[in-house]
Order: structure tokens, then sequence, then C-alpha cells
């Protein structure tokens, strides 16, 4: 009797056994097994003449499978000397990043490091080494030097990344924050950085410092925010978004005759005789429509610029959705749902209460001029007060990172226009007080 009893209870636990076996193969054939948990890798690194005015430039890659390569437009490209060489590629995958190095970077290992973090079509050699070149000059002097040498030559160990794509997923670009920020630490022995962001750079930013990936289920595999940064300086941000392209008709056509990086409002457009769909076009922009706002319903009506000839009835079109002779649109609140709503929702959420928070804006709207035989036309954005390129509102929109309790230390506003601000030595020097904790306000 206990021979039988015995081999009916191990009969039972194998039975058990595989039924447990098969659930966990049911399960992982729907998708639920266990995550594989990615890894920071450094690829390669450049220095020297090939790195200058930076000490060094790793490519640091993250093996999360959630990365994809997004295509880029033909000017969009990485095409200067030294990130086209560090990324080995103009068009590299979007799980690679670039972390420059600043000379003496390791001088002042008791100060708090700074991560500068570049804006949509740029890098952080144009953006904050000589931002007044595309590239770098050919003999290596650099006439007016930028942000990351006045932090320098103040004694601060600095850091900048530059994206893979210039006008890449806000989503994808706030996790490669996140990985700057891990590698800093990790080389610095620093619990905490402090980060200046200009305008697109934003976006990445407030995503991590938020933890806005948990919102979000494509986007839960984000890194959750770590508490590791101790200020964000915010440079010309678009705090409570941009809507250009669904404002302005001529700013669309612009972009199609000059075949510009930037997206385009309607569906489709008149263009040469036939109707033209931008949907392929506006697939190589997703952190654009990321960052779009109805700021007409937030009271800032349209001006003499989004005139129409057709009695405005294209501008309305474009706007708020519709079919006219000139164009076809799904509006910009259709546009915004498309894109995930995202600033609605880091305004909803807001910024962790660990972290502090610093706005620098501008207010000089004209940016350039245009001649017409004998009469000068200006260019910027005079639909209400701006830098030019970004509404004044949405540069100091203080509410939407306050929700959550972080505090906003500091609002300084400059007679300078959406570059300037990461220019002109009054800017640097406020910056610098700020990272001193001297603030000017």
């Amino acid at each position: 009797m206990k021979k039988k009893s015995s081999a009916r209870v191990v009969a039972t636990r194998l039975s058990q056994i595989t039924r447990v076996l098969c659930y966990c193969l049911f399960l992982a054939f729907l998708g639920y097994s266990t995550p594989v948990k990615a890894e920071l890798h450094v690829l390669s690194e450049v220095s020297g003449r090939d790195s200058s005015p930076w000490e060094r430039v790793e490519l640091l890659e993250d093996d999360d499978p959630h990365f994809i390569k997004e295509p880029f437009h033909l000017k969009s490209r990485q095409t200067h000397s030294i990130t086209q060489k560090a990324f080995g590629t103009s068009q590299p995958h979007s799980n690679n990043f670039l972390l420059h190095f600043a000379p003496n970077w390791q001088r002042t290992r008791d100060a708090v490091p700074v991560l500068l973090v570049h804006g949509a079509g740029d890098n952080a050699c144009r953006g904050f080494c000589h931002p007044l070149s595309f590239d770098m000059p050919e003999d290596g002097k650099i006439d007016k030097p930028g942000l990351m040498q006045h932090l320098v030559k103040a004694k601060f160990p600095v850091f900048a990344i530059t994206f893979s794509h210039p006008h890449g997923d806000n989503f994808l670009q706030a996790q490669q924050v996140a990985n700057a920020i891990s590698r800093i630490k990790e080389l610095t022995g620093a619990e905490k950085v402090d980060v200046v962001c200009h305008s697109k750079g934003a976006m990445s930013v407030r995503i991590y410092a938020s933890d806005l990936g948990a919102e979000y289920p494509e986007h839960s595999w984000i890194t959750p925010f770590r508490k590791d940064i101790r200020k964000i300086i915010f440079i010309a941000s678009p705090l409570k978004g941009i809507d250009t392209a669904f404002r302005y008709y001529m700013y669309n056509c612009t972009v199609l005759q000059q075949n510009l990086a930037a997206p385009i409002g309607p569906r489709s457009l008149m263009w040469q005789g036939s109707y033209l769909d931008t949907g392929s076009h506006n697939m190589l922009f997703p952190g654009q429509f990321q960052m779009l706002n109805n700021w007409v319903k937030d009271g800032i009506p349209m001006n003499y610029q989004s005139a129409t000839a057709d009695m405005n009835l294209s501008r309305n079109a474009l706007y708020n959705g519709g079919v006219t002779a000139l164009l076809v649109s799904d509006g910009i609140d259709q546009a915004i749902q498309e894109g995930g709503n995202v600033i609605s929702s880091l305004n909803r959420k807001g910024i962790d209460p660990s972290v502090t928070c610093h706005i620098m804006a501008g207010t000089k709207q004209e940016i350039d001029t245009v001649k017409f035989f004998w009469l000068e036309m200006p260019v910027g954005e005079f639909a209400d007060a701006s830098d030019g390129v970004l509404f004044l509102k949405s540069a100091v929109y203080k509410n939407g990172l306050k929700a959550r309790g972080a505090v906003v230390r500091s609002v300084k506003t400059f007679n300078m226009t959406h570059i300037g601000l990461t220019i002109w030595p009054d800017a640097l020097n406020h910056i610098v007080e700020v990272l001193r904790e001297r603030d000017t306000d």
C-alpha cells in the first residue's frame, strides 16, 4: 500500500509541475515573459584633434530592443565633422548617443557635474561650442566660444549629449538623458547632476524628471526618475508647446520650397499644381508633433502673418481642420492626440519635487529681415510676445513644472532671440550664477 501511495504522490507532483510549465509557456506565448535587462555599452570614443574642443567624445549604446532606427530627413542627418566621426555614420540608430567631455572635467570632482542638452536640428558642438557656425572652423579657431567654454572657464565639470536624431522621439531621447546621467555618475562619483537644456531638449529632460514614461504603456520601459537631477535650467523651452506648423500657411510653403528639415501641418497641400501628401515627410519629425499645443484656445489669436488669400478659409481649415482648394488638414487638435498629447501630460504630471527649476526666456521677436526691392520685412513670431520662434507664454509657463511641488526658483527674461540665449554674455553669466546658487532674481 505504501508503494502505491508513493507512486500516486509522485504522479500528482509530476502533473502539477507539468501544469505549471504549460502555464509558463502559455504566458510566454502571450508576451508576459520576464523582460531582459537592458545594458549601456561604450562602443568607441574619439579624442584629440578628432574631438576638439572637447577632451573626448564617447559613443554609447543602449541595447534595449524598444529603440528603433528613426528615418532622417536629408537635412537633419549627422553631418558635423565631429558628430559624424564619433557616430561612424550620418544616420545612427536611436539606441546610440554621444557623450561629450569638456576639458578639465575631472579637476573639480567636488562640484556638481553639468549636463548640456541641445535642441531640435542641433548637436552639442554647434549648440554649445561654436554657436555662430554650423561646423568647426577649418583652422580650429573659434572666434565666439559657447556655453561649454564659458562653464569650463568658471570651473564647472561639463558634459553634453548629442542625440542620434535631431528631431527624434522625445521618449527615446529621455531614456538617453537617463543613460547620460548614469554614465556621468559612474565616472565622477556624483550623486546628482545639474541639467541645462535648450528648446526641444527640454522635452526629453522633462519626460525623465517627471517620470512620464509610467503614464504611457508603450513607454513604461523607460528608466524611472532616480532623483539624480539637482536642478534644471530651461532655456527657450516649449514648456506649454508650439503651434507654428498649423498657425502659418506660408511656413508650410517655405518648408516645401526650400526642402527644410521641419514638420508640415496639413495632411496634404496644393503644391505645383497637384496635392502633395505630407505623411511620409512628417514621419521624419516625431518629436515635433509631441510638442504641439492649441494656442488659439489658450488666448493667442491669429495675426496678419496667418492670413491666406481665400478670405482666410485655408487659415482656419489648417488650424481647425477642413478642406480648401489649397490644403486638406485634420487640424491641430487631431495632431495633438496623434502625437500623444504630451505637453498636456507633462503639465499635468509635473517635475519631481526633489528638483529645483529655473527658466530663461527671450523677448526679441525679430530674428531676421527679408528685402523686397526697397521694402524690408522683419522675420519672426509676432502673433504675441516671443523670442522670434517661441511664444513667451510658453517659455515662462511655470504651472506645469510645479504641478507636484517642484520649486521654480527663478524666471529671467532677456532681450534676445531663441538662439541668442545660448550665445550672449549676459545670458551665459546668468547660467553660471544659477549653477553657483547665487541666483540673480
